[in-house]
């Protein structure tokens, strides 16, 4: 007897046993569940050739658990425990110092790249694990009512070309990262300098690390955040006209018709609302002076009817009186 619960719409929720034997049987998904095996593995690798072997044990086993029960909240805590067994490779806090060469020479080097890489692969796998097992989009209210079922993404839907695709996103994204790390160590923020505040730094130099600095001069770590500002303002702003004058190039008339009403709206909505409200406003005196002129007709009716009314009753009295003396006569 099976122990799938049936949704009001008729969709089955996955029980454990149906998610084992989606990961391990599917033809769709099983190209994640190996990506996301196969990122784990490397990521152990990594880890173990840097000398912590606990760190990649308990990074493959917590990661292989979260795929098979669903953790959602399982990718964002494995991320904190590499970033904590990088720094303590031990697994307990090294008291000794730091080369202050160690973060500047770290660029392009091959142990990084594997190590982001398979961490890149990893997180898109698990989401889209999770989607086909657990949820695809978000529900529909942030109640959830009784009998909701979470929408799952159909493996029938996942294209051959997908896996390929995610692989050279992740390793684009890698060889981005280290470029703009490189570039980050390698320029130097000089406020002081007229022009560019920006120059080439001298890394033969140990003056950049010590602790009494030249007025006019950051040490490393202040360099990179100033460098990294920079570049995030000046790139955002570039990307954002790039992509945005490319979304005008390939728009279709329809799409151009209601991205000017939608502008036109938003420029011009104070005035639009306040002319509303001046229409809606005449409308309703308009309709209030009729209601008014009505009445005043109404109640002018009432008094004329009632005045055609008292003269009748007066002549109906006069009328009597005639008769009778008539008779008389």
């Amino acid at each position: 007897m099976s122990n799938t619960v049936k949704a009001p719409g008729g969709q089955p929720e996955l029980t454990q046993g149906d998610v084992i034997r989606l990961l391990a049987t599917d033809a769709a998904a099983r190209p994640y569940v190996l990506a996301t095996l196969a990122a784990l593995a490397m990521i152990f690798v990594v880890l173990f050739m840097s000398g912590s072997d606990l760190g990649g044990i308990i990074v493959v086993l917590f990661g292989a658990a979260a795929m098979a029960l669903r953790w959602t909240a399982a990718p964002p805590f494995l991320l904190l425990v590499i970033a904590y067994f990088q720094l303590f490779p031990f697994g307990v806090p090294d008291p000794g110092s730091e080369n202050p060469y160690q973060v500047r020479e770290s660029h392009f080097q091959v142990t990084d790249m594997v190590l982001v890489m398979a961490i890149l692969v990893y997180l898109r796998g698990q989401y889209r694990l999770f989607g086909l097992v657990h949820q695809i989009v978000p529900p529909d209210s942030a109640l959830k009512r009784k009998g909701d079922v979470p929408v799952r993404r159909p493996t029938a839907h996942i294209r051959p070309d997908e896996l390929a695709w995610m692989l050279a996103v992740a390793g684009a994204l890698v060889l981005i990262g280290q470029a703009v790390w490189w570039l980050v160590n390698a320029l130097e923020f000089v406020p002081m300098e007229s022009g560019v505040p920006f120059r080439w730094a001298d890394t033969r130099s140990l003056r950049a690390f010590s602790r009494d600095q030249p007025p006019g001069e950051f040490r490393p770590g202040q360099n990179r955040f100033f460098v990294l500002l920079g570049i995030l303002f000046f790139g955002t702003l570039l990307v954002r006209l790039v992509f945005g004058y490319w979304r005008l190039r390939v728009m279709n008339a329809s799409e151009g018709a209601m991205v000017l009403a939608d502008t036109s709206w938003s420029e011009s909505h104070r005035e639009r609302v306040r002319l509303e409200k001046w229409r809606v406003w005449g409308r309703r005196r308009a309709s209030e002076r009729a209601e008014a002129a009505a009445q005043d007709a109404q109640r002018r009716e009432k008094e004329a009817a009632r005045k055609r009314a008292a003269e009748e009753e007066r002549a109906a009295r006069k009328r009597p009186k005639r008769a009778r003396r008539d008779d008389q006569k």
